[in-house]
């Protein structure tokens, strides 16, 4: 019976694998000028490992809802980008993989400023507050997350809550970009941020 049980279990995993959306293949460069650690750097040499593992542990939970939420933000594709537009922002973390197959978070208040240069979730729990630059037609993010009783933190000043990872937009509509975080510390495998304007 194990032995059944195990065989079961890797054939669904074969399966979500092989229905992965289309497209997923991307992922920006770490540019020179970004001030990340050798661990950080490993973590997004691993960026398309973290996805590929993430997605499909994700399509293993039993939330169609959920699951929905993960194939839109992920089959229709990317559209180049070189900066996000300053403003506020609707912004929920949907968790893959992990300690659960998936979790989807409702969403709070992000905002992006400096020209596009900063980006900070402002509410819930965890939050986070980082530095974005053009890379590959996409946005390269190194940050920092805190909880909601601190003041954001500098990249560097905490190893255990660095964090790194790409933006890029959603192609079609409506508007909408996703963050995506390898290998987060914390939880998961593979950590995607939902932001839609909040306007």
């Amino acid at each position: 019976m194990f032995r059944n049980s195990c065989l079961r279990r890797v054939a669904i995993v074969l399966v979500a694998f092989t229905a992965l959306p289309a497209g997923v293949s991307w992922a920006c460069m770490v540019p020179d000028t970004a001030p990340i650690d050798q661990f950080d750097g490993d973590r997004m040499t691993g960026f398309d490992a973290a996805r590929t593992r993430g997605l499909g542990e994700a399509l293993l939970s039993d939330s169609a809802g959920d699951r929905s939420i993960v194939s839109a933000l992920f089959a229709a594709g990317e559209t180049p980008i070189s900066t996000l537009p300053d403003g506020d922002y609707r912004c929920r973390t949907i968790k893959l993989g992990g300690l659960l197959p998936l979790t989807a978070y409702g969403f709070f208040d992000c905002a992006v400023s400096d020209n596009g240069a900063t980006i900070e979730k402002r509410t819930g729990s965890q939050r986070f507050k980082g530095q974005l630059v053009a890379s590959d037609g996409g946005l390269f993010y190194w940050g920092a997350l805190h909880y909601g009783d601190e003041q954001p933190m500098a990249y560097g000043a905490e190893a255990e809550r660095n964090q790194v990872g790409c933006l890029v937009r959603v192609s079609g509509k409506p508007v909408r970009y996703r963050l995506e975080l390898p290998f987060p510390r914390f939880e998961s495998t593979h950590d995607v941020i939902e932001l839609v304007p909040a306007r």
